[in-house]
Order: C-alpha cells, then sequence, then structure tokens
C-alpha cells in the first residue's frame, strides 16, 4: 500500500493536479495489474478517504471487463426466439399477396383506407401474424379453416388469445388488448378482400364484446395508484430519493452501486419536481435541454417528444438542484463544480456520458422501490392538485406541458366537478352552523 500511495500522489504532482482533480488516467497510469489497482483503491479508502475516486471508474470497469474475459468467460448460448406471431413469409399466400395494400390507397364500398404509417402498419402486421399462429394452432386439433377471414377464424383466435398469458405481468391477455388485435386484423382483411360478409360481423360483435368487459374491469391504472396511495404519498418518493443520496455517500465514489443510487435520487426528485415524461427526463444533457445557474438552481427547458411543445417551467427545487449536484461532483468537492460541469457539457444527465440511459430506466426504478411507472406518478400529481386547488386547472396544464385543447378535453371537467363538490360542501358546513 505504501508504493501504491507513492506512485499515486507521485502521480498527481508530475501532472500538476490536486488528488481532488484526480483523473481516471492517473488511475490507469499507477495501476499495472488488478491487484495493483485494488491495492491503491483500499490503501486511498483507508488511509485517504477525502480523495475522490469516481474518476476510477472506468478503469475498474476496464480491469472487470479483462477478469470477465479471461476467467469467466463462459461458451455463448444460441438466442431462443421469443416470437410468437408468424412471419409474413409463412402467412398464406393470399395473406401475403395483400400486404402491399397496407402501403396503398384503398376502397372497399363506401370506406377508405389510407396508407398506414410505418409504426401501424408493424401493429397490423403484427396482429395479422398471432391471427396466423392461432390459425395453424386450430388446424393442427383438426379445425377446418380456409384462407378468408371467417366467423370460424375470429373465434380459433379469440380462444387462442383468451388462453395466453401476457409475457410482462403473467396474467392474462386483457380484453382491451384482444379488442385492439381484433381490429387489426379486421382492418387488414378488409383492405385486402379476404374478409367474408359473416366474417366481418363476427370480428366486429367480438371487438365490441371484449369492449365492454374491458368497461366492467377496474383500470389497472387507478388500482395501482390507489394500492400506492395506501402506503405512501409524493413524500415518501422524495424520501427514497433522499436516502438513496445517504446511501452512495457510505460507498466507495468510484463503485457502481453508489452511481446507481445517485442516479435514482436525481431520477425520483426529478419526477415529483417537475412531471416530466420520463422519456423527456432520460434524454435531458447537461447545457442544453437542463442548465444549472449561477445561483446554484437548475432549469430544464425542452420540447416534449411526444406532442413536441416546449415546456419551460422555471427553476427546479433547491433540493433537486442539491441532488443533481451531487449525482455531477460523484463524491468530489465542491469547488470542482464547475471543472465537471465544463467536461460534461452536452452528457446526459442520468448516465454523465455521451450516451443516453434506456427511456424505461427511470420507470425502471419507480416500479422496483414502489411499484409504479413515472406515467402514474404524473397521475398522482394530476390528483394532488386537482384535490387541493380544484380552481386551478391551468396549473396542471402547465406542470405536465400539455396543449390548451387537451387540458379542456381531459382535465377541465374533473377540475370543474371537484370544485362544484368542493363549494358543496362548504354552503353544507355554512347552513349547519346557521342551524
Amino acid at each position: 500500500m505504501p508504493a501504491a500511495l507513492e506512485r499515486f500522489y507521485a502521480r498527481l504532482a508530475a501532472e500538476g493536479r490536486a488528488p481532488e482533480q484526480v483523473r481516471a488516467e492517473d488511475f490507469a497510469a499507477v495501476s499495472a495489474s488488478r491487484t495493483a489497482f485494488r491495492t491503491l483503491m483500499t490503501a486511498l479508502a483507508r488511509f485517504a478517504p477525502d480523495v475522490p475516486t469516481a474518476a476510477a471508474r472506468p478503469v475498474k470497469e476496464e480491469w472487470d471487463r479483462w477478469l470477465n474475459s479471461r476467467y469467466n468467460a463462459k461458451p455463448r448460448k444460441p438466442p431462443r426466439s421469443r416470437r410468437v406471431a408468424l412471419a409474413p413469409e409463412d402467412w398464406p399466400e393470399r395473406w401475403q399477396a395483400a400486404l402491399p395494400r397496407l402501403e396503398q390507397r384503398v376502397r372497399r364500398g363506401e370506406e377508405r383506407y389510407r396508407p398506414l404509417a410505418p409504426t401501424s402498419r408493424d401493429s397490423v402486421i403484427q396482429a395479422v401474424g398471432m391471427c396466423a399462429t392461432a390459425r395453424r394452432a386450430a388446424m393442427e386439433t383438426g379445425t377446418a379453416l380456409g384462407d378468408s377471414f371467417s366467423p370460424e377464424l375470429a373465434e380459433a383466435f379469440l380462444a387462442f388469445m383468451l388462453e395466453r398469458e401476457n409475457p410482462k405481468t403473467g396474467g392474462p391477455v386483457s380484453y382491451r388488448t384482444i379488442a385492439d388485435y381484433m381490429e387489426r386484423i379486421a382492418s387488414f382483411a378488409i383492405r385486402g378482400g379476404l374478409m367474408t360478409t359473416d366474417g366481418a360481423e363476427t370480428f366486429s360483435e367480438i371487438t365490441a364484446a371484449c369492449r365492454e368487459e374491458q368497461a366492467l374491469e377496474t383500470p389497472a391504472k387507478h388500482g395501482k395508484v390507489r394500492a400506492f396511495m395506501a402506503k405512501h404519498g409524493l413524500d415518501s418518493i422524495l424520501g427514497a430519493a433522499l436516502a438513496a443520496k445517504e446511501e452512495a455517500d457510505k460507498l466507495p465514489a468510484h463503485s457502481a452501486a453508489a452511481l446507481r443510487l445517485r442516479r435514482k435520487a436525481v431520477i425520483f426528485a426529478m419526477l415529483v419536481n417537475g412531471a416530466d415524461r420520463q422519456g423527456d427526463l432520460s434524454g435531458f444533457r447537461i447545457g442544453h435541454e437542463i442548465k444549472r445557474h449561477p445561483d446554484g438552481l437548475w432549469e430544464p427547458a425542452f420540447r416534449q417528444a411526444k406532442t413536441g411543445l416546449w415546456k419551460e417551467n422555471g427553476p427546479l427545487l433547491h433540493l433537486t438542484s442539491l441532488l443533481i449536484d451531487a449525482h455531477i461532483l460523484e463524491g468530489r468537492p465542491a469547488w470542482c463544480l464547475g471543472e465537471r460541469l465544463r467536461a460534461l457539457d452536452g452528457c446526459n444527465l442520468i448516465s454523465l456520458t455521451l450516451e443516453p440511459m434506456s427511456t424505461y430506466y427511470p420507470s425502471a426504478l419507480l416500479k422496483e422501490e414502489f411499484g409504479i411507472s413515472g406515467h402514474l406518478l404524473r397521475t398522482l400529481i394530476t390528483n394532488l392538485l386537482r384535490q387541493e386547488r380544484p380552481d386551478a386547472a391551468w396549473a396542471v396544464q402547465k406542470l405536465l406541458g400539455h396543449s390548451s385543447r387537451y387540458m379542456q378535453e381531459t382535465y377541465r371537467t374533473e377540475f370543474a366537478e371537484t370544485a362544484a363538490i368542493g363549494k358543496y360542501h362548504a354552503a353544507l358546513a355554512d347552513m349547519v352552523k346557521a342551524a
């Protein structure tokens, strides 16, 4: 350890840098082996705990990759496809011949069909592929099915979907999903001239029945919100952010666990503070979509990916800004913040690299901790504002970044109803006092 420390400080002296300004190349230069690197990290933790070691993370990851490739290499298993829907080349010939109709203008009777966008086209192909799978399964059991979209095919597909389970939840496929698939399949069949007259009626009847069943089900979204509110509140998410930051401070700054905890702290605080969509938050770049003001407060200003609308709601709270600072410093002293901001300009706020995190990373952390998604968190914030200030529907419009038309259609009525109930209870209380 003394030799490791001597090499480390000699390197810093030669480069003219203070220990607080140590870089990844410094750790790499004095670590000729993985053992030498681990010895230096142990020595710094024991005898120089004030030296920030976050910059050593890429060196540690490189040595870990070397170790795994040398000693822990395992033969790669051939990938196993989980695809259920049949690919178009495995469809009946008439179905394959109808595929180009998805990209053409088609008129069937009084109905006119426009060319589908790529994403819509892919969803239709996936649904028809599932129908082809159901058709093959039914024929293997002895059911005679032609290549037209008939009542028998509709019933076979319904039975197939009712027997399946949702791969994400492990539960049954929802009636909403079945209805969506039925509509896509029917659209394809009508475009391609493959739908029989009685088949169209059966597809329509099954779709309507599934929609009715869907309406009778308790929405999963509301159920999850109620389950969360029974145990937690928005303050619980902020409490988890602070707890994650405090736990990270107890770990070596260069460890992957500490980095993950600091990311969690920032994500939780920002989701509550700004109510931004997880896709937008995952793409924030330092110095671009989010900037730090001289007073220490951070402020996001960006164009929303989903709506294309500009969102700019002012600086974040002081607590959120402090957590972002701690995430960027990674254990370094506060006076290193300016240098860190210059070095990370244009980097992703969450990953601290040029590569962004997964769009669903924030939701993964929320589900792990609380069992809810980032979208449900926006619902919780909306409910809180609606209950506390029913006269401030405009506040949710501003906070969530919706357009005026969207607010009028979706939120205005809910706020008006809540305000009316509030006035009713206030009037009732006055009557009781007067009596």
